[in-house]
């Protein structure tokens, strides 16, 4: 409450705007504006604000506009916003208009296609973001201490590195960390750290923007296969097998741009949007595929195409917010995640050779 009343009290210092608090202490705003487009004392649609010298009450603020405000204010676009938050756009949209009603005031500019935040907008944006910082901080802290049950850590990680890697060292983890319960958040999106989705998250691909403090800790061979039904004499694995591609949704993918620079497209019979249903369906023999060699390698009834070393080489990064790499839960974690991996560098990258040649003083047994 105390954070709403710093804000409210911040926004009467704005053009036109003032406030009180009631006897409940909630937060009634109020606004002037010499908009000429509306009647005294009536609200202007155009320009998001009341004229003359009355004053116009408006409804309590809603944290949960707060949080849509400051999605945008973050991410700049309706579609990008929408995406973070797991809502439509238009969800988005009326959440941001709604807020702008209460507080009788503009909080964005649209620009370019992006949305900027107005003088008013950025002192909204601030408030939020200390009340979202001071109510996950305290989630972090109850959730992370053993004091109030076991502590819960939640990774982020693609479908695949869980079903191809960690399920064969996850049976240990309870044993040895009693007090830890390990929620596993596997999804193709990235989960935002700073919006707490989640406490670690796994990455091929070093963020270039954000928070986190980031650790590679080793690298991801990809490799194509095949069913040993499928394979013939004098036949070419690239134009004359069946191919497993994946869906347009992918095309970011070095995997995606990979079979659609080397593979015929008449020889891909299905595509599927990555994901163990994609493993699942080379392993049944419904065409070749590219799959990360660790999980390739581990199936008898494949067939490596490609030879020794791996097609497609990803890095593999640990990320984590710096508030929370400190908290001794947490660091139990993300030590495991790199003893893991570090014992098992060549079966990840597909390719001992190149193992051989890497160097390792860039993998880090202890988080920093």
């Amino acid at each position: 409450m105390d954070v709403l009343l710093a804000m409210a009290g911040a926004l009467s210092n704005a053009p036109y705007s003032s406030w009180i608090g009631d006897s409940a202490h909630t937060i009634q705003l109020f606004a002037r504006s010499p908009c000429k487009n509306a009647a005294p004392g009536v609200y202007c649609p155009k320009c998001r604000m009341a004229q003359s010298e009355a004053t116009v009450p408006s409804k309590n603020i809603d944290w949960n506009d707060l949080r849509h405000v400051l999605a945008l204010a973050q991410h700049q676009t309706m579609a990008a916003a929408a995406q973070v938050l797991r809502v439509h756009q238009t969800t988005l949209s009326r959440r941001v208009v709604a807020l702008e009603e209460r507080l009788k005031t503009r909080l964005f500019n649209h620009i370019d296609g992006r949305f900027a935040p107005t003088s008013c907008g950025m002192i909204v944006v601030r408030r939020a973001q200390e009340m979202e910082s001071a109510s996950l901080a305290l989630n972090d802290e109850l959730t992370h201490d053993p004091d109030h049950g076991r502590a819960v850590v939640r990774l982020s990680v693609i479908q695949t590195f869980v079903t191809g890697f960690l399920a064969r060292h996850l049976a240990a983890f309870p044993g040895e960390h009693p007090n830890i319960q390990l929620e596993l958040i596997c999804e193709n999106r990235d989960s935002v750290l700073e919006h707490r989705e989640a406490d670690i998250a796994i990455r091929y691909v070093r963020p270039a923007q954000g928070q986190s403090a980031v650790r590679k800790i080793g690298e991801l061979g990809s490799a194509a296969y095949a069913h040993r039904s499928l394979l013939q004499a004098g036949l070419d694995w690239r134009s004359d097998l069946p191919w497993i591609g994946f869906a347009q949704v992918a095309d970011r993918w070095p995997e995606f741009r990979w079979i659609e620079n080397h593979v015929p497209p008449e020889r891909v019979a299905m595509t599927v949007n990555g994901g163990p249903a994609y493993t699942e369906l080379v392993a049944r023999g419904y065409g070749a595929g590219l799959l990360t060699c660790i999980e390739g390698d581990a199936r008898p009834q494949l067939e490596r195409l490609s030879g020794a070393r791996p097609l497609i080489v990803r890095e593999i990064w640990l990320l984590v917010l710096p508030e929370l790499r400190r908290n001794a839960t947490v660091r139990k974690v993300l030590d495991w995640l790199v003893f893991v991996t570090k014992h098992e560098l060549s079966a990840l990258l597909g390719s001992a050779a190149r193992t051989e040649d890497s160097d390792e003083s860039s993998f880090s047994t202890h988080f920093p």
